[in-house]
């Protein structure tokens, strides 16, 4: 089981955060090792207290170091070859070999802001992609925290939205993206746990009617990195650009599969998108990621925010390989 802890105070997170700075000081203190990189102590004070995570001047024989890949891994990976080609992406969490709808290895805290409740890594090196996430119809927020300490126990900061019982779709979008937007003032807030600590990556995730809202703020927010729908219901996708995950119960009444077998067969082709049916799911087993299919939501909803919301490429096989039993997959994403 993961710790939760309740902390507001931005020290305590820096703490954690500046210890694993100063392992991959002394990781690298060779003529090999990232430049630029001096006294964590002196970091601190010059960044207000805020650690600089870049290790992005890590060169090939560094990233050879297990000590030192480790450290690069855990911290976001911004070195070329850590977790992608190009070097642009965020790497948390040891290499993956399989799937998984466990907690990850990360310790997890959380804060109130004003459009929900935060729940972000403690024990990792920012910077973080962030996810906001809401629930459906008689839903008001609570019940989606499971998703959000999962994430979070993965390096992926999460904001459960809090929505009026009976908000509709339009609503729920509107909610998630003022949800985003409070998010990147904390970015800025010296006070916040999250000052400095987020990427710019941000994704909106829904259950039913809270699944139809995620592909709203998709179309109002194309900027967005990730979009996943849990047995969305009143979805749209035509006009989405942003890469959409549908994930649906093939025991669902509610919200059946041909709801988001419409919403996918309107995404455009030139948008990455996968749908999966899980058998034996039905409208109301959505409120954590072990749930429907016994862990197969919570599997494909990693996986997904880790290739396209991280560019975390160590992903994407776990991701393509064929599902396991009676699950149906449809999707245009390339190996």
């Amino acid at each position: 089981m993961q710790k939760e802890t309740f902390v507001r105070a931005a020290t305590h997170r820096r703490s954690c955060w500046n210890a694993l700075a100063f392992s991959v000081v002394m990781a690298c203190a060779s003529s090999d090792g990232p430049a630029g990189v001096d006294d964590p102590a002196t970091d601190a004070r010059a960044n207000g207290g805020a650690m600089d995570a870049s290790l992005g001047g890590a060169g090939p024989d560094a990233a050879l170091d297990p000590a030192v890949h480790d450290a690069a891994v855990d911290g976001g990976g911004s070195g070329p070859g850590l977790c992608c080609p190009s070097g642009d992406c965020l790497c948390h969490g040891p290499d993956p070999t399989e799937l998984t709808s466990s907690n990850g290895s990360f310790e997890t805290g959380r804060f109130t802001i004003s459009t929900g409740t935060v729940h972000y890594p403690i024990d990792a090196e920012p910077p973080f992609a962030a996810v906001a996430i809401c629930g459906g119809f008689f839903n008001t927020g609570p019940e989606m925290a499971p998703w959000a300490t999962f994430y979070a126990s993965h390096g992926i900061v999460t904001v459960v939205v809090t929505t009026g019982a009976a908000d509709q779709p339009a609503a729920r979008s509107a909610k998630l993206l003022a949800a985003i937007a409070e998010l990147e003032a904390e970015n800025t807030d010296a006070a916040s746990p999250l000052y400095g600590a987020l990427s710019g990556r941000y994704g909106t995730s829904g259950y039913s009617l809270g699944g139809g809202a995620t592909t709203l703020a998709s179309v109002s927010e194309p900027t967005l990195r990730t979009s996943v729908g849990l047995a969305a219901h009143s979805g749209v996708g035509t006009g989405v650009q942003v890469p959409t995950l549908l994930l649906c119960g093939q025991s669902d009444t509610t919200a059946p599969c041909s709801m988001s077998q419409e919403d996918y067969g309107q995404i455009p082709a030139t948008t990455p998108k996968l749908m999966l049916s899980i058998p034996g799911a039905n409208h109301f087993g959505w409120f954590g990621p072990t749930n429907a299919g016994g862990g197969t939501s919570g599997k494909y909803a990693l996986a997904f925010q880790k290739v396209f919301l991280e560019s975390d490429e160590r992903w994407r096989p776990f991701l393509l390989a064929a599902p396991a039993g009676a699950a149906v997959r449809t999707t245009n994403i390339v190996p």
